[in-house]
């Protein structure tokens, strides 16, 4: 009865307004809406342009690589929350001002990039790096005429230009007291070496095989071509990096995370809440972190003892390691068995979505340069080349990659997981253009989570008891990464402290914890905690919307609620769930 008497008087003071104004509603609506509008076009102009031009852009206007370049973007971001703010809310429709959202928390993200610009190396063998994508990408590029070569040529160029800004920028780094610590060193010279290396061995090198479809002389002079920028610009860029990093070496710290640096907490407290997307501190992390890794391990102790297993848990995670059903000898066979754990998934899809994405799916091996960085692997969503969204798994050390939780890891990577929240995203045509491709982590990350691990459970999928003690074995991983990129990022952990206590509730092989404590101290520090702090969310908001909705919840149509207007920070989908539980209840 309050609340109908609140709105009545709301209404009345509002139409008593626009009598003294003036202005209707409607009109406030439709200037609200062409601003928005306006801004939206221009900004998807800018970014068609950037996507045009993204091959040819130098390092000076890359603001991973270049400091002038990220405060340019951030000014431009800026400009863009100033006039975001001046469009009144009041006056949108809800899609619409759940853009208007997006595109003000995607502007706060660009401007605290600057913060954030020193602590992130370009040295480091991740897929977002230009170094990296020119060494994958070399070796593949094909040869059908007089522009590929063109191209490849002015690509080898603009390597020796990348190269040189990345050596800039790690002196910078080091100018300020930010070097890579010494146990990383050794490693990206090793990831360094193919830039330094001859035509002889380069990577960058064409063979004689891949020049087939060009005229043998021309083929020819291009390879001489070839060699020569190699030679002479490629490899002096490259060894001269390396020689700077290896000089770098006696001043590098032997603690990790962006503690140990001048200003990191605060940078890290920025990428905190960057990357779940949500207002949280570095500190409820690791505490939430620890709370849920003893929940979990409550867990596993009681399906050890459902299965009849009477030894400690370190005695049953060693048998586990050891059991060959949960491991397979070539990467065709583990690329199967993850696929015949989506197999079983398909048939209940229906009973808990609306709807499907058009755009099929499979799996398939990472190239060999990433699989030593890489623990498991990442999604490729769908694109012109390959129809298909693909997960690519890393098929190295077989050995030692067990498939205990691959119903777990695929579900999160496929359906009902990233491929089928991404896909159904960028389908959808009621969403403007620039929310179709729009990936928030806390969002993309958290998705895969809740769908592999609360609604494949309700599925169906986890009934045989090592499949479920796999799941929550992933859950633990998660939860222990809330606590050790904490532990080293802000509580100052060091490595082997944080590799210990991931060994003690992890069943990751040495090798594979070696790869996620690189990932969470120096590569990409806070991205994991995306995982389950986004899982935590989207439970937190069903349930939320079960409580207030009673006997009318439809998870079906909550999936649909959540899943139809694509990827958002955490914040932004917590008030359209709000709104959408008021539109259920009117139903």
């Amino acid at each position: 009865m309050t609340t109908r008497v609140t709105v009545r008087v709301a209404v009345a003071v509002a139409a008593a307004l626009v009598c003294a104004t003036g202005v209707t509603a409607t009109q406030s609506q439709s200037q609200s809406s062409g601003q928005l509008a306006a801004l939206i076009q221009t900004l998807d102009q800018r970014q068609a342009q950037a996507r045009r031009t993204a091959a040819n852009r130098p390092p000076s206007d890359d603001p991973s690589l270049s400091l002038a370049a990220a405060e340019r973007a951030a000014d431009e971001a800026q400009a863009v929350l100033s006039q975001l703010d001046a469009i009144d809310p009041a006056g949108l429709s809800h899609q619409e001002a759940l853009s208007r959202d997006i595109l003000r928390w995607n502007a706060w993200v660009t401007i605290n990039q600057v913060p954030q610009f020193w602590y992130h190396s370009p040295l480091l063998a991740t897929t977002s790096s230009p170094m990296t994508a020119a060494l994958t990408g070399a070796p593949e590029q094909a040869f059908s005429g007089a522009q590929d070569l063109r191209e490849y040529l002015a690509g080898l160029d603009r390597l020796v230009n990348v190269i040189e800004a990345s050596h800039a920028k790690e002196r910078g780094r080091a100018e300020r007291g930010i070097i890579l610590p010494d146990e990383l060193i050794d490693r990206t010279l090793t990831y360094l070496e193919p830039f330094a290396a001859g035509s002889e061995t380069s990577p960058f090198a064409v063979s004689a095989a891949r020049l087939s479809a060009i005229e043998p002389s021309e083929a020819a002079a291009f390879q001489e071509t070839v060699n020569a920028r190699i030679d002479t610009r490629i490899a002096p860029a490259g060894r001269t990096l390396r020689e700077m990093l290896a000089a770098l070496s006696p001043e590098a710290p032997n603690a990790v995370g962006w503690a140990e640096y001048p200003g990191g907490k605060d940078a890290y407290r920025i990428a905190v809440r960057q990357m779940t997307t949500l207002e949280v501190t570095p500190e409820e992390v690791h505490q939430l972190g620890l709370e849920a890794v003893a929940d979990t391990e409550a867990q596993m102790a009681e399906l050890r003892r459902t299965i009849e297993f009477t030894g400690s848990k370190a005695e049953f995670h060693d048998q586990l390691r050891r059991d060959p059903r949960f491991f397979v000898k070539t990467p065709d066979e583990f690329g199967a068995a993850l696929m015949a754990h989506i197999r079983r998934i398909e048939p209940r899809v229906n009973d808990f979505f609306t709807r499907s994405p058009e755009a099929m799916y499979g799996v398939t091996r990472l190239h060999p340069a990433l699989e030593p960085t890489q623990t498991y692997g990442y999604y490729g969503r769908p694109t012109a080349a390959e129809p298909r969204g693909l997960y690519f798994f890393n098929g190295s050390q077989l050995e030692d990659r067990s498939l205990l939780a691959g119903a777990a890891l695929i579900f999160h990577e496929l359906v009902p997981g990233h491929h089928f929240q991404i896909n159904l995203q960028s389908e959808n045509p009621e969403l403007p253009a620039f929310r179709k491709t729009s990936m928030s982590t806390g969002y993309t990350e958290g998705w895969g989570e809740y769908s592999s691990s609360v609604v494949a459970r309700e599925m169906g999928m986890y009934e045989d008891p090592y499949d479920l003690y796999g799941r929550l074995v992933f859950d633990n991983f998660f939860n222990v990464r809330l606590v050790v990129d904490t532990g080293m990022n802000y509580y100052g952990w060091s490595r082997p402290k944080a590799m210990l206590y991931m060994r003690e509730h992890t069943l990751e092989s040495d090798v594979q914890i070696d790869s996620e404590t690189v990932r969470y101290s120096v590569r990409s520090p806070a991205q994991a905690l995306a995982y389950r702090m986004g899982r935590q969310t989207f439970v937190r908001l069903r349930e939320q919307a079960a409580s207030r909705l009673g006997a009318r919840f439809d998870i079906r149509r909550f999936h649909d609620a959540v899943l139809s207007v694509g990827s958002m920070p955490l914040l932004v989908l917590e008030r359209h769930i709000e709104w959408w539980i008021e539109q259920e209840l009117r139903r």
